[in-house]
């Protein structure tokens, strides 16, 4: 584990890059509801760097007593078909991944397993590599409209009874931008060691409906998060770095990923 920890010095940001992944197989795909984990272990399965792999499942970076993996993934996207008997999903070929990171080295590693490997496993279904293409993401103005690819996730922890309850935001309280903003200014230390000059960030639910809450069991962990539609203003560096970490907690078990709407 020590070895790990010295690690914190991995460059961030410098290739900062999204991999937009389109994977085929044959028949059908077919995973529990409930696929995150799934997910997760599909993208650390095929890091093929050891200390890489083990500093950002183990260690990640430091901020104070929170970690940061600084890396972030879409739900599966494609046509699919829900099974509530079974609480399964299943997909059909092809189906498309975002996996977008501040790590230079992961999206470097990752893109080179995808394109060298003859075979990758997503659950027990093998499926082939059909296409990357590889995504830049720059901003001249400090607003953009978005729609997320993986629920946004805010929360805090307050004591309530003697006992520590989650409390989960959503995008219609009062607290959730300001949640949001925090999140991104503690990754922001962790990339660049210092505090932005400009810190102004806010994020407004703009969908026709009301925010649609996606409940997710993630090994034995309940999380609530939100889906749909956001316009993001301030200072453009702060939404690039969301853009490539994730908006919210939890990115690196498959929150709070986004694509800029119309892109």
């Amino acid at each position: 584990m020590a070895n790990c920890v010295m690690r914190n010095d991995y460059k961030k940001g410098k290739y900062a890059m999204r991999l937009i992944c389109e994977f085929g197989f044959d028949g059908i795909l077919t995973l529990p509801i409930h696929y995150n984990h799934l997910l997760q272990g599909f993208i650390y399965k095929n890091l093929t760097d050891d200390a890489l792999r083990t500093f950002l499942h183990e260690v990640g970076f430091q901020k104070g007593k929170r970690s940061y993996k600084l890396f972030t993934y879409s739900r599966i996207l494609g046509k699919s078909r829900f099974n509530p008997e079974e609480k399964t999903i299943s997909f059909y070929s092809p189906i498309r991944l975002h996996i977008s990171s501040f790590v230079d080295k992961f999206i470097q590693d990752l893109s080179n397993t995808f394109f060298k490997s003859n075979y990758l496993f997503l659950g027990e279904k093998e499926v082939e590599l059909r296409s990357i293409m590889v995504k830049e993401f720059s901003l001249k103005e400090p607003k953009i409209e978005i729609r997320m690819l993986s629920p946004l996730v805010t929360y805090r922890t307050a004591e309530i009874d003697r006992k520590n309850k989650t409390i989960y935001f959503s995008p219609r309280d009062l607290e959730f931008s300001e949640q949001v903003r925090q999140n991104l200014l503690r990754k922001y230390m962790v990339v660049y060691g210092k505090e932005p000059e400009d810190d102004a960030f806010r994020i407004d639910y703009i969908g026709r409906k009301e925010p649609k809450l996606s409940i997710i069991r993630y090994h034995n962990t309940i999380i609530k998060g939100y889906n749909g539609h956001y316009l993001l203003q301030g200072n453009p560096e702060l939404i690039r770095l969301g853009y490539f970490t994730g908006l919210g907690s939890k990115n690196s078990q498959g929150f709070g990923c986004f694509e800029e709407i119309n892109s």
